[in-house]
């Protein structure tokens, strides 16, 4: 047997490198590997002779290894340790034929190369994950959920985006795909990420530059569907030296007119009151977001970072809305509204990050993070008032206010430790300190003044901070078996309150979240896993802290200070073969969070919408992953996603009871043509699922794209259609007359689309290795919902 590691001349582990065995006397291949995470490769059952060890990986001169295997060495392991030589090779002269796919499933995540393709050119990170596999965004409600679960985490670049959810709905919305290198869809974390987030995390990698000397990136897009779209972005980095400086800049604007048609049925003393609302909306969503680091080797073991970020988002919108309302059966009341939004985000952050490296395998990282939001939403309401036959009665005005600055303090210790051949610990502990201010105020007209009203009025104050320590031991049992064994506990303190209500929730607790998987290697093409976690979801800040939104003269939306924390337990089990994957999965959440519940008052016929906790959620999923290349220049990839889910909760004091099984199918194909065309075509299904206690109707779309890689650096052109056949919608209803809660919901959020995009890499491509970068803030982000 022989085994060995491949490190860089910095010690860092050569993770990815291809270690290949040729035969001495004619370099002919006997057998291949790649090197783990930890620059660890092995080969087994070799019969004897003389050999070479070819090793390479980019950015790097191929090293080799003579290795010997006879009669004396029989039944002994040959241990050999490679240390590859740095090369800066211009890449002018090489052409890369290998393109990754659009979807990659792996044991613990699914991975979407964003780069790669053609038909997701010019979209935005909340069209890309509209049409990833288990994604459902729910543009009602500003809500993202993974198989049919809430409570999902979305990083960037590993860092917890921590924001409010509509203000990162508005973020993925002006995130233009020209930035974005892939998105992780992380169903499985380990012990060393927060337990916040009973879905998993959504992680968005930005394309970053390892190239030495100065050098970058840009691309331009134009568009329109209904609306102008028209989004750029610019990479620079330059790295010299011990020193890299390095820093982006994207902005998009998107204009679009939306429909929104509702219905609510209420019932009261055998009266039936039917709202049949119609809405057109237009929305404008100017963004800008940014981002300056550097890197600064100190020594040749430690090395410090500093990253400064921050986004503007400005999005306004008009609308002009009819709600008509019928009492049994007959016209009563026409309402007109001629309402109008502001919901200005803005944010900037601040991360320090040092690393020190006592030897190849051991490290310790330190973060400190600094981030900061605020939120400015007023709002405008218009209401005429006419009787059946449209004569006009009278108007209603009102606005509302909302100020909300956000602030975090986040500092990290991370400690990784080799325990010897076999085994390996990582340890750290954690602390976020975090204050939410909530400025609350409505008024409304009378005659020529504006009185406030008390009652939806307030200022709402949250202070949270929570400490974390977790330790993980990864052991390799035997040659085919590893397992990853983690503990992490977490200790809250929470208090909300007003100036003149304190402790409205003064809660503390501590939870201990556990984690484990086995990874058994049957061969080089068949491997199974299994995994267990307990994972958390704590109230979002803007759910806890009541705010007063009305999306119609009969419907408001506000929060609920009375949110419990859901805790959940997560088994997994999947097979591999090749590049095929299985797995079965399985959830029990209890107080699971509905992040918008509605409640009718059957009095006023109102309804109020508000995020309620569930008395358990069960899900069960089923995953499908199949690639398929019928000739060298086609390829497709299957992802068949099945789900069955109940869900128990209690309605105004009586129980209530949901199921439903659906499944989602996502299936992208991309042809490889002459003269460097490629052609991709990609498209999903989804059927009816659960949606609180609501159901939604099937939907999907079919996307169409073709990209030109121009001649030289002449960069690429890609020409995209988007959602072809106008499919992608939100359409939902509830339907429970015993608790008289019948309503139902068709929002048109997204048009049929056309773009076009040119994309250009400038400066030089020499590369270098590239430096593993991390801050405090990479299991956080999340909290501020």
């Amino acid at each position: 047997m022989v085994e060995g590691k491949v490190t860089t001349p910095n010690q860092h582990a050569a993770a990815g490198a291809t270690v290949a065995l040729l035969q001495q006397k004619d370099s002919m291949l006997v057998k291949a590997v790649v090197c783990d995470s930890n620059g660890l490769f092995s080969f087994a059952k070799i019969v004897q002779g003389h050999f070479w060890l070819s090793v390479s990986l980019m950015g790097y001169t191929t090293a080799y290894q003579p290795v010997i295997l006879n009669d004396e060495s029989t039944g002994i392991t040959q241990h050999i340790s490679i240390v590859l030589e740095e090369e800066a090779a211009t890449l002018t002269k090489v052409t890369i034929t290998a393109r990754k796919p659009l979807f990659e499933q792996k044991p613990d995540r699914l991975v979407i190369n964003v780069a790669a393709s053609a038909v997701l050119a010019g979209n935005t990170a909340l069209d890309i994950l509209e049409r990833s596999p288990g994604i459902l965004v729910d543009h009602q409600n500003n809500s993202i959920s993974i198989n049919g679960k809430s409570g999902v985490v979305v990083m960037i670049n590993g860092r917890i985006s921590h924001m409010p959810v509509t203000a990162l709905v508005q973020l993925l919305t002006g995130m233009n795909a020209g930035n974005i290198e892939k998105i992780e869809l992380i169903t499985n974390p380990p012990a060393n990420l927060d337990a916040e987030g009973n879905a998993g995390y959504i992680n968005i990698v930005l394309k970053e530059n390892n190239n030495t000397g100065t050098n970058g990136s840009f691309s331009i897009t134009a568009g329109y569907a209904k609306g102008w779209i028209t989004a750029a972005n610019l990479a620079v980095n330059h790295r010299k030296g011990r020193l890299n400086i390095y820093g982006d800049i994207a902005y998009s604007r998107i204009r679009t007119p939306n429909t929104i048609d509702g219905r609510n049925l209420i019932t009261n003393n055998g009266e039936t009151t039917e709202l049949i609302f119609a809405g057109r909306r237009t929305d404008t969503i100017p963004d800008i977001n940014g981002r300056i680091g550097l890197d600064l080797d100190l020594t040749k073991r430690t090395v410090i970072g500093l990253l400064v970020s921050g986004y503007n988002n400005d999005y306004t919108q008009s609308e002009h809305n009819t709600t008509s309302v019928f009492k049994n059966g007959q016209l009563d009341t026409l309402i007109r509204h001629d309402n109008s939004e502001i919901n200005h985000w803005y944010n900037y952050a601040a991360g320090l990050n040092l690393q020190h490296y006592f030897n190849e395998k051991d490290k310790l990282v330190f973060n400190a993070d600094y981030i900061y939001y605020c939120n400015h939403q007023p709002v405008g309401y218009l209401s005429r008032y006419y009787n059946s036959s449209e004569v006009y009665l009278y108007d209603q005005r009102f606005r509302s206010t909302k100020v909300t600055p956000i602030l975090f303090w986040i500092f990290s210790a991370d400690y990784s430790k080799n325990l010897g051949k076999n085994a390996s610990l990582e340890a750290g502990v954690k602390q976020t300190i975090s204050s939410f201010t909530n400025d609350n105020g409505f008024e409304r007209a009378l005659r020529d003044e504006w009185i406030k009203d008390d009652s939806l009025s307030a200022k709402y104050q949250l202070k949270e901070n929570y400490a974390a320590a977790y330790a993980s031991l990864n052991v390799r049992l035997n040659k085919t078996i590893e397992a990853k064994i983690g503990l992490r506990y977490e200790y809250t303190n929470s208090n909300l309150g007003t100036v003149t209500n304190k402790n409205i929730i003064d809660r503390h607790y501590g939870n201990l979240f556990p984690a484990f998987s086995l990874l058994q290697r049957i061969n080089d093409n068949n491997s199974i896993d299994i995994s267990y976690s307990r994972r958390i979801t704590r109230p979002t800040f803007n759910a806890l802290a009541p705010f007063t939104y009305y999306a119609n003269a009969y419907s408001l939306v506000t929060g609920n200070p009375a949110l419990q924390p859901s805790i959940s337990d997560n088994l997994k089990a999947g097979y591999n073969y090749k590049s095929w994957l299985f797995s079965i999965a399985y959830s029990y959440e209890q107080y699971a969070i509905s992040s918008f519940q509605p409640q009718t008052d059957s009095v006023t016929s109102k309804t109020i919408v508000r995020p309620e906790n569930f008395v358990n959620q069960q899900t069960a999923s089923l995953i499908v992953s199949t690639p398929f290349s019928p000739f060298k220049w086609w390829t497709m990839q299957f992802n068949l996603i099945g789900v069955w889910q109940i869900i128990n909760a209690t309605y105004k004091g009586s129980p209530v009871r949901v199921a439903q099984v659906n499944y989602n199918l996502n299936i992208s194909q991309r042809f490889t043509l002459p003269k460097a065309f490629s052609i991709e075509i990609s498209g999903y299904y989804q059927s009816p699922m659960l949606r609180a206690l609501g159901r939604t109707k099937p939907n999907g779309t079919l996307d169409f794209g073709v990209r030109k890689k121009l001649g030289g650096k002449g960069g690429s052109l890609t020409l995209n259609a988007t959602n072809i056949f106008n499919t992608l919608f939100l359409s939902s209803y509830v339907d429970l007359p015993e608790q008289n809660l019948v309503a139902g919901i068709k929002i048109y959020y997204s048009r049929p689309a056309l773009k076009l995009t040119y994309s250009k890499n400038f400066g030089k491509e020499k590369l270098k290795n590239k430096r593993i970068y991390s801050t405090a803030a990479e299991e956080e982000r999340m909290r501020v919902q």
